[in-house]
């Protein structure tokens, strides 16, 4: 590692590796340096995340029912100690991506969430064989149809195509042959159980190896081809850090995949720690999904919001969590960015900003910094509070106009920032803030 660890950097790494943070949080990292701050992040269940409980226990949420399931799991990103255990479970719930719609039941799809944030940095091995065992995924590619004499393909060509290798690395022959491996893997209640009935037991050829495979000998196999090593690899990559990585990133993170046992996260270490992580074309070049935007405007303003609202929100961005729109998930990039969802991403910045009580509330008078109270300073203390946020002198210029103006838009001979001000324009600030293109970028 070369770079110089400061607040930017410790600010970029929170950011990504978990919802952004106060200021408070970002200077903390930057005390404990870099490899303190990647250790912390990576190693959470060594934080006391016990309060969560208490939080979760007393919104008392029916987690049969879809919204109140989503607003669960918002209300634990919100608040949880440990951010990046919350920001992978989110990357696997993308990568592994399984609907409500079909499933039909949230708290099978709660199911499958705890099960990535279980083993959320666990071996790639695990990960899988677990998910292929998942009843949310048994149900959502139809392996419990899948029997002896009459194997259903679906599960085994996701599987390569999405989940492990991609496509061109495999065969329509090691897709019908590992079929037949997972016959039999089916459920009881809504429990993964195995059928030996219904499983053919006989030869079969998969990436040219033969023998009496099950579905485990198929994930073991497949973990083991170079292709898997570069798949996932680029996939948490591009998440994490930015699109298209370079030869010689995929050639390192391919090695790490080998040498670690296909560990989660020993390859996540090695993101965090690279030069590249930290580079300009890894700031502000990922647009916010809807999760990370509202998460992180709520976790920097320490606002409060009923999280079934948040998820009404996020439902006119475009993003229902445990309701991914296909099997390959959400697009992400430029996708989150259309006119309907862009405003429904400016109209939750309002209502977070102006929200004065009855269970929604954003204390914007206890985040006036007490010496920044000149508008100059205090737009660089908000722009600072909500990212940081790296703007240009002009739009610098144009929100301390809007400061500087009287409530029907004309100048004022002087700014005074008294509880009226507080109450009106730095609630507006914090709204225009939040609007700017910047902002929408993590």
């Amino acid at each position: 590692m070369s770079i110089e660890w400061n607040y930017r950097n410790a600010a970029h790494l929170l950011r990504r590796a978990g919802f952004g943070g106060t200021p408070e949080e970002i200077n903390r990292l930057v005390g404990l340096g870099q490899e303190g701050a990647i250790d912390y992040l990576l190693n959470y269940e060594k934080t006391d995340d016990s309060a969560l409980d208490g939080i979760l226990s007393r919104q008392n949420f029916d987690l049969t029912k879809i919204r109140p399931a989503q607003a669960y799991w918002l209300t634990r990103m919100i608040y949880t100690q440990r951010p990046f255990l919350e920001k992978i479970t989110l990357f696997w719930h993308g990568h592994f991506a399984t609907s409500v719609r079909k499933v039909a039941r949230s708290e099978i799809m709660l199911q499958q969430i705890d099960l990535f944030r279980r083993l959320a940095v666990a071996s790639f091995r695990d990960i899988l064989l677990e998910v292929s065992k998942d009843p949310a995924m048994i149900i959502w590619l139809d392996n419990f149809t899948n029997v002896k004499g009459k194997p259903n393909e679906n599960y085994a060509r996701e599987l390569m195509e999405l989940f492990s290798l991609g496509i061109g690395n495999y065969t329509e022959v090691d897709i019908r042959e590992a079929a037949r491996a997972f016959t039999g893997w089916t459920l009881r209640g809504n429990q993964f159980f195995f059928n030996a009935s219904q499983h053919d037991d006989g030869p079969k050829t998969v990436f040219s190896k033969t023998g009496s495979w099950n579905g485990d000998d198929i994930v073991n196999i497949i973990v083991t081809l170079p292709a898997a090593s570069r798949f996932i690899t680029k996939k948490l990559f591009e998440f994490f850090a930015y699109g298209d990585p370079e030869q010689a990133i995929s050639d390192d993170l391919a090695n790490v995949y080998s040498q670690s046992n296909y560990s989660i996260k020993a390859i996540m270490r090695r993101i965090f720690t690279m030069d590249a992580f930290y580079s300009d074309k890894a700031f502000y070049t990922n647009v916010k999904s809807p999760t990370e935007l509202v998460v992180s405007a709520i976790r920097m303003l320490k606002g409060t919001i009923n999280p079934t609202q948040v998820a009404n929100f996020m439902s006119g961005m475009e993003q229902d969590l445990l309701a991914p729109p296909t099997v390959k998930g959400w697009d992400g990039g430029l996708s989150w960015i259309s006119t309907s969802n862009l405003l429904s991403r400016y109209n939750f910045s309002n209502f977070l900003a102006t929200s004065r009580g009855n269970g929604n509330t954003m204390p914007v008078e206890t985040l006036v910094n007490p010496a920044a109270t000149a508008p100059e300073a205090l737009v660089d203390s908000f722009l600072n509070l909500l990212g940081p946020v790296e703007t240009d002198a002009t739009v610098k210029t144009s929100l301390v106009e809007y400061l500087q103006k009287g409530d029907n838009g004309s100048a004022t001979s002087s700014f005074a920032l008294d509880a009226g001000t507080v109450d009106k324009k730095v609630r507006g600030l914090t709204h225009l803030i939040m609007s700017l293109p910047e902002f929408q970028l993590n």
